[in-house]
C-alpha cells in the first residue's frame, strides 16, 4: 500500500486536466448540436446518456491506470480472438444505416471494431516487445509476415461491415507503431511507402483531378471496389462543387458552418446552422463544425491543443519507460488518437476525405468513448510503473555482475 502510494505522486495531472477540458467541449457541442433539434436519428435523452457515458469512461480511465498493463501481455492472444468474435457477430444483428457495426441488446449498443482496434494494439506492443526482448534480435522483414494476417483479419471484417474510416485507423496504428520498431532497412520501405501515398494524394487533388474522378467513376464505382457512398465522399473531396445538394451537402454545410464562426464564433447557442440542424450528423462525424461556428477560430484552436497536449504526454510517458511492451502501447494509443482527430477535423475542412470517423473524446458516443479512456488509463498505467521497472531492471543488473 505505501509503494502504490508512493507510484501515485507520479500520476501525469495534465493528462487528467486535458481529458476533463475535452468532455467539456463534449458536452457543449453535444447540447449545441441536438438541443430544439427533432431529427429522429438523434437518440433520446441524449445529453444524459453522454454524461453517463462519461462517468461510465473516467471509471474506465482510472480502472486502466490501476491496472497492471504488464498483465495483457499474457492473455494478447484471447484479448485479440475475443474481439475477432465479436467483429464477426456483429453481422447477425440487423444493419444501422446500412452498416452491420453494433451489436445490439436491448438498449445497450456495442462496437465491436472500438475494441478490436485496441486489441491490435495490445498484440503488436506484444510481438515487437518479444522481438526487442529476445537475445538475438531479428528485424528483417521475413520474420515479422505474422504481423499482415494479424493485422488483415480485423481490417478486412470492419472495412466488410462496412465501416471504412475504423478500418483505416487500424492502418494508421500498424504503420504508428511500424516506423518505430522497424530498424534501416524496414524503417526506409515504410517511409517511402508513406511518401508515395501522400505525393498520390497531393497530386490526386490538384494536378490530376479531372483523371482521378474519371478512375474512381469509371472503375472503382463500376466495379464495386468501393460502396457507393464511400466513392462519393472521394469524389466530393476531390471536387467540392461535386453533388452540394446531394452528396457533397454535409461536408458543405459542415465548411460553411465552421467559415460562420470567424475569429471568436457567433456565441453559445447562437450557431444558426447548428441551432437550426442544417449540418447532418453534427452531434457524431461534424461535430467539430458545431464548435467552429459556436466559437470560431480561438474556441477551435484551443480544442486541437488539448489534444496536442494529451498527445504529447502520452508521448513522454512512452519514452521515459523502458518497458518496451509499455512503450508500444503508448505510441499505439497516439497514433489512434492523431489519425482520428486529423482525419475528423480535416473532413469538415476539405483536408481529408470524409470517412464516417469519430472525433475522440467529443463525438457522441458510448463504446468509442469508453475505449478511448480506457485507452489512456492504460497508458497511464505505464507512466505510473516505468520507476518500477527501472528499479527492477537496475537491481537484476547488479546481481547479475
Amino acid at each position: 500500500m505505501e509503494s502504490f502510494r508512493r507510484n501515485m505522486k507520479y500520476i501525469d495531472l495534465s493528462v487528467f486536466g486535458a481529458l476533463i477540458l475535452l468532455a467539456v467541449y463534449a458536452c457543449i457541442a453535444i447540447n449545441a448540436t441536438t438541443r430544439g433539434n427533432h431529427n429522429p436519428l438523434i437518440p433520446s435523452h441524449v445529453m444524459s446518456k453522454q454524461i453517463m457515458w462519461e462517468i461510465i469512461g473516467m471509471i474506465a480511465l482510472v480502472a486502466g491506470m490501476l491496472f497492471d498493463y504488464r498483465l495483457l501481455r499474457r492473455v494478447h492472444w484471447w484479448v485479440y480472438g475475443i474481439s475477432m468474435v465479436l467483429l464477426v457477430a456483429v453481422f447477425a444483428f440487423p444493419a444501422v444505416q446500412g452498416a452491420h457495426s453494433w451489436i445490439r441488446l436491448h438498449s445497450l449498443s456495442v462496437q465491436p471494431s472500438e475494441l478490436a482496434k485496441l486489441a491490435l494494439i495490445i498484440w503488436l506492443a506484444t510481438f515487437m516487445a518479444n522481438v526487442e526482448e529476445s537475445e538475438v534480435p531479428d528485424y528483417r522483414l521475413r520474420k515479422q509476415w505474422i504481423i499482415f494476417p494479424i493485422f488483415l483479419v480485423p481490417f478486412a471484417l470492419t472495412y466488410k461491415e462496412p465501416a471504412l474510416g475504423q478500418a483505416l485507423v487500424m492502418i494508421a496504428i500498424v504503420l504508428t507503431m511500424y516506423t518505430v520498431f522497424a530498424r534501416r532497412a524496414s524503417f526506409l520501405v515504410i517511409m517511402g511507402f508513406v511518401v508515395v501515398i501522400v505525393a498520390a494524394c497531393i497530386l490526386a487533388t490538384t494536378i490530376y483531378t479531372q483523371q482521378t474522378l474519371g478512375l474512381i467513376q469509371n472503375v472503382l464505382i463500376k466495379h464495386h471496389l468501393l460502396k457507393a457512398y464511400q466513392s462519393y465522399r472521394i469524389l466530393t473531396w476531390l471536387d467540392p462543387s461535386f453533388s452540394q445538394d446531394q452528396y457533397g451537402y454535409n461536408i458543405h454545410m459542415a465548411q460553411t458552418a465552421i467559415g460562420s464562426g470567424q475569429l471568436f464564433g457567433e456565441g453559445y447557442g447562437k450557431g444558426v446552422l447548428t441551432s437550426g440542424g442544417w449540418v447532418p450528423n453534427q452531434w457524431t462525424d461534424y461535430i467539430f463544425s458545431a464548435i467552429g461556428e459556436e466559437f470560431g477560430f480561438v474556441g477551435s484552436a484551443i480544442l486541437v491543443l488539448l489534444f496536442l497536449v494529451l498527445c504529447y504526454r502520452l508521448i513522454r510517458i512512452a519514452q521515459t519507460t523502458i518497458d518496451p511492451f509499455g512503450m508500444y502501447i503508448a505510441i499505439g494509443v497516439v497514433g489512434m488518437f492523431s489519425f482520428q482527430v486529423f482525419e475528423n477535423i480535416g473532413a469538415d475542412m476539405y483536408l481529408s476525405p470524409s470517412t464516417g470517423i469519430t472525433l475522440p473524446f467529443i463525438s457522441y458516443g458510448g463504446t468509442s468513448l469508453a475505449i478511448d479512456y480506457l485507452a489512456v488509463g492504460l497508458v497511464l498505467s505505464v507512466g505510473l510503473r516505468r520507476r518500477k521497472i527501472r528499479f527492477q531492471t537496475i537491481e537484476h543488473k547488479g546481481r547479475s555482475l
